[in-house]
């Protein structure tokens, strides 16, 4: 990571982190890696990276609705640009996360099951 974001810039560069229980999860969500995710999000924090991808594993193409309350944790361990991946089901999950002040989120499923329209949500989302 730490040669990516001196090639790249900190600014080109995001981590994700795949967390099931609080712990990093790694090999396509197979194996716990025992790192605790806020651990390891405090970690690439200190080599310079701005940016996390935070994917809630239990939550993930689900459409129950974002871990907010481990994003809260997230938002609260690192000054990091956030983005929230799994279980987004609604605008109001959008909404949600965008009051809590992160970064960004990722829609998948929801699009996919027509839950959400795309185009209305970018457009309520704005550039800040």
């Amino acid at each position: 990571v730490a040669r990516l974001l001196e090639q790249w810039g900190p600014e080109r560069v995001a981590v994700g982190i795949d967390a099931r229980d609080g712990l990093v999860c790694t090999a396509g969500w197979e194996k716990n890696s025992g790192l605790d995710a806020l651990d390891f999000a405090r970690q690439m924090e200190k080599l310079g990276v701005r940016h996390l991808i935070f994917t809630d594993i239990d939550t993930d193409g689900t459409l129950s609705g974002p871990a907010f309350s481990r994003l809260e944790q997230l938002q609260g361990a690192v000054g990091c640009h956030i983005t929230a991946s799994g279980g987004v089901s609604c605008r109001e999950d959008l909404r949600q996360l965008k009051e809590m002040g992160l970064y960004g989120a990722i829609v998948g499923k929801a699009w996919y099951a027509g839950s959400i329209d795309l185009k209305l949500a970018v457009e309520e989302a704005g550039e800040g």
